[in-house]
């Protein structure tokens, strides 16, 4: 099932099948997981739209977080959501993902009308400096060395270093889109790509150590309507760690599209066993 099914699969709710290749380690990749969740509340909140008699058009993303209970492994999983209220301007869902009985992802999501404003505040972060896309080598997938995903998602690391190198750097940039080119990009490849790269801090570690998601929250900035942002796009990526202790980090990072426009603002709580 190629990721386009996977997705509308998703958007209908229930059972799905998440093919073999989807993995991070032993789990399900994360930015596959918030998809997922976030096309079947998509799903949801166009139903709502539909029977109150209006046209079944969902307002753009403006936030998703994203708890990641337990590992899920790629196969068989039940996705739930429903709309949790609908306001003149916001509507809010939750959607739950769940395999062999037991929760393993919960996200909340709100949706937010397009609102004329008085106020207007030019993101501080600029566009990384960066070159090119075409004269970086994208990382390749090697099978039983990298994570599995890797065969779908292309990512051109600028700066920072590999993970588990012992570095004294704590961020990374580079570009990321997918291997597979969509004819358009869409909110739910946005949430997929934004979590492509691996945690930040991990190129601090000497030595393999494991370490997942915990919590992340991706904060749509540009309105990524349909057919608005063409599918051979590659994304700006620049991530931060803020802070590491305790076995567990801290990091933000930003997406921007190739226009220079900021599309996303991610953060992540990250357990590391190192």
């Amino acid at each position: 099932m190629s990721l386009t099914s996977m997705l509308e699969a998703a958007s209908r709710g229930g059972t799905i099948e998440v093919d073999q290749g989807w993995a991070q380690g032993r789990a399900i990749f994360g930015g596959l997981t918030g998809a997922l969740l976030l096309s079947a509340m998509k799903g949801r909140v166009a139903e709502a739209a539909a029977s109150a008699g209006n046209p079944a058009a969902v307002p753009p993303l403006r936030s998703i977080s994203v708890s990641f209970i337990g590992p899920a492994t790629p196969g068989t999983v039940e996705i739930e959501a429903e709309v949790l209220r609908v306001g003149s301007n916001v509507t809010q869902c939750q959607a739950t993902l769940r395999q062999s009985g037991e929760v393993v992802a919960v996200a909340l999501a709100a949706f937010g009308k397009h609102r004329e404003s008085t106020l207007a505040v030019e993101p501080t972060h600029p566009f990384p400096e960066l070159p090119e896309p075409s004269s970086v080598e994208a990382f390749p997938y090697v099978e039983k060395l990298t994570p599995e995903f890797y065969r779908f998602a292309e990512l051109r690391q600028v700066g920072g270093e590999m993970p588990f190198s012992g570095a004294s750097s704590n961020g990374i940039s580079g570009w990321t889109g997918l291997r597979e080119r969509p004819q358009f990009l869409t909110e739910e490849h946005v949430v997929l790509l934004a979590d492509a790269w691996p945690p930040a801090p991990l190129q601090m570690v000497e030595g393999f150590a494991p370490g997942s998601s915990l919590t992340w929250t991706l904060e749509l900035i540009a309105e990524i309507g349909t057919e608005t942002v063409p599918g051979s796009a590659d994304l700006a990526y620049q991530s931060t760690t803020d802070s590491a202790r305790d076995g567990y980090a801290h990091t933000h990072a930003m997406l921007w599209l190739p226009s220079g426009e900021l599309a996303a603002i991610s953060r992540q709580s990250i357990t590391i066993f190192a």
